[in-house]
C-alpha cells in the first residue's frame, strides 16, 4: 500500500506537484511550500505503518536530518502529519542521481573522479564527526548537480551513535544494497564509520572503472562475493588508474574492517597525496573468507531448496483449486 496523492493536492499547506520516487520504504513527492519554494515530501510506506518501530525510525531520520548542516547533505526542513500520515519535508535538490551520471559517463576521468569523490568523502567525514553513519551509501542516494556538486540523501536507515537498536518487524538488521554492503552488514551487524568507508571504496571503484568489483545474477551471489572473493585490481579493468588511487580503493574495501581506513579523515589525507604515498605500507595480501559465511555452493543449494519449496506450494494450490472447481 502507498500514499496516493495527486497533482494539486494540498497537504498541510504544501501543494503537490508530482510523485518523484517510490520504493518499499517510502514515497517521495515534489511540492511547493506556502512561500513558493520547492520542497520534497517523504511519506513512509503504508505497508510499514503497522510496524511498531516505523514511527520511531522515521523520528530518528528526522532527528538526524535536523542535526546536519553541510552543503553536500540534503537539508531537513520539517516534520508534519496529515490525514495521509506522517511525513518529512526535505530540501528539493536540482540534479540527477549519481547512478544516472555513472550510466552515462563512467568510467570518469581521474581529475573529475577525484573532484566528486573528495566532496563525498568530506561529507561523510562531517557525518561521522557528528556521530551519524549513513549505512546505505550508493549512487542512487547521491545527487549531482550541473556544477558537479554532490548531495547525500536518504537517511532512512542511518544510525546515530549511541542510539538504541530499533528493529523493523518486517526486516532484519542486514539493511543496505548488495553491491555496496560491507561484509559486517551482510552478517547483520549494526556497522560504524568503517561500514561507510567500505561503501565509499566501492563507489570510487565504480567511478574509476565503470563497474562495481563484484557482480552476479542475484543478491545472494553478490553478497557471497563480498564475504569470500578478492576484488579484481582496478588497474586491470582500467590501466590508466594511478597506483596510489588503486591502493586507496583497495584499502577502503578490505573485508576486515580493522584493515580499512578507520575514518574518513585519513582517507581524505591519502586522496590529497595519492601520488606521494608509500605503497609498500599498504596491505596487499589476499584476505581469508569471513568466518561463518556460507560458500557459493551452500548459498545456491539453500536458494534452490527455498525456490523449490515455493514452487511445490504453488503447484499444490493450483491442484487444490482445480479439484475444488471440478466438484
Amino acid at each position: 500500500m502507498t500514499v496516493t496523492l495527486e497533482t494539486g493536492d494540498m497537504v498541510c499547506g504544501y501543494k503537490v506537484i508530482e510523485l518523484i520516487g517510490e520504493g518499499g520504504l517510502s514515497q517521495l513527492y515534489k511540492a511547493t511550500a506556502a512561500d513558493g519554494s520547492v520542497v520534497k515530501l517523504k511519506f513512509p510506506s503504508l505497508a510499514l505503518i503497522g510496524d511498531p518501530a516505523t514511527y520511531e525510525r522515521f523520528l530518528r531520520e528526522f532527528s538526524i536530518g535536523q542535526k546536519m548542516s553541510h552543503p553536500a547533505i540534503q537539508r531537513t526542513i520539517a516534520m508534519d502529519e496529515s490525514s495521509d500520515g506522517i511525513f518529512i519535508v526535505l530540501e528539493y535538490i536540482q540534479g540527477e542521481s549519481l547512478r544516472a551520471f555513472f550510466n552515462e559517463k563512467a568510467p570518469l576521468a581521474m581529475e573529475k573522479a577525484l573532484y566528486i569523490f573528495t566532496q563525498l568523502a568530506e561529507a561523510v567525514e562531517y557525518l561521522h564527526k557528528n556521530g551519524v553513519y549513513h549505512r546505505d551509501l550508493k549512487p542512487e542516494n547521491i545527487l549531482i548537480g550541473p556544477d558537479d556538486r554532490i548531495h547525500i540523501v536518504d537517511f532512512g536507515i542511518a544510525l546515530l551513535e549511541g542510539a538504541r537498536r530499533v528493529t523493523w518487524g518486517m526486516a532484519t538488521d542486514a539493511f543496505g544494497t548488495p553491491d555496496y554492503m560491507a561484509p559486517e552488514q551482510i552478517q547483520g551487524k549494526r556497522g560504524d564509520a568503517r561500514t561507510d568507508i567500505y561503501a565509499l571504496g566501492i563507489i570510487f571503484y565504480e567511478m574509476a572503472t565503470g563497474n562495481v568489483p563484484f557482480r552476479g545474477d542475484n543478491s545472494l551471489s553478490i553478497m557471497s562475493q563480498h564475504m569470500t572473493a578478492t576484488p579484481p585490481a582496478p588497474s586491470k579493468v582500467n590501466p590508466s588508474i594511478p597506483p596510489g588511487i588503486e591502493a586507496i580503493i583497495l584499502k577502503s574495501i578490505r573485508r576486515n574492517p580493522d584493515q580499512r581506513y578507520q575514518n574518513a579523515t585519513d582517507l581524505i589525507q591519502d586522496l590529497k597525496n595519492y601520488d606521494k604515498l608509500d605503497l609498500t605500507s599498504f596491505n596487499v595480501q589476499p584476505e581469508k573468507p569471513a568466518r561463518g559465511v556460507m560458500t557459493d555452493r551452500q548459498i545456491w543449494t539453500m536458494g534452490a531448496i527455498i525456490g523449490g519449496s515455493f514452487l511445490a506450494i504453488a503447484v499444490l494450490i493450483i491442484v487444490i483449486v482445480f479439484l475444488v472447481n471440478r466438484h
